[in-house]
């Protein structure tokens, strides 16, 4: 006689659940979100690169190539703010929900925050611009506050909105954009 093959139950992602009622039956349930770490929070990390709009409107999708060469789609809440660094490096901080960016059909990253590193090679900065005094100062993500110098026109009148300066910080900007409008 011979035996019946054993099913690796969890492999399957099948879950008996037995109750008063009756029995019901769980099929395909895997976790399929986030790597987490033993019975807490979602890991938290992060990713450097060259953003990228692709696809056609109105179905666009945000991607990053990262300076490893791997590709990640970015999901997430703040991907308007993100499309405008659009070529820009940048700093991408969330939720990995792929195992690595080499994942078919493809590899997602949920943005939880970013920063612009660099601008066609220019260390950059980004922050949100205030007064300070008879000037303007760039307010970074960490607190800090930045005071810039010869700041172009069309800045000065941005004061609240998050921008990006590449270049030195004491002469006008090599390059600069608005990430997010006052």
């Amino acid at each position: 006689m011979t035996m019946p093959r054993r099913v690796p139950w969890r492999r399957l992602g099948v879950l008996a659940l037995v109750g008063a009622s009756g029995v019901a039956l769980l099929a395909g349930c895997r976790r399929a979100g986030p790597t987490t770490a033993r019975n807490g929070p979602p890991v938290t990390d992060t990713l450097r690169g060259i953003v990228a709009i692709t696809g056609s409107e109105p179905l666009t999708m945000v991607e990053l190539t990262a300076v490893d060469g791997s590709g990640w789609l970015l999901v997430g809440d703040s991907l308007d703010a993100v499309r405008a660094a659009a070529g820009l490096e940048i700093m991408v901080r969330g939720v990995p929900l792929s195992p690595d960016g080499g994942a078919r059909p493809v590899a997602r990253f949920n943005v939880r925050d970013f920063a612009v590193r660099r601008v066609n090679g220019i260390d950059a900065v980004d922050g949100v611009l205030e007064r300070a005094g008879a000037g303007v100062a760039l307010r970074l993500a960490d607190g800090r506050l930045l005071t810039l110098t010869d700041v172009p026109v069309t800045l000065r009148d941005q004061i609240g909105a998050r921008i990006w300066w590449a270049g030195p910080l004491d002469r006008a900007p090599n390059a600069y954009g608005i990430l997010r409008g006052r």
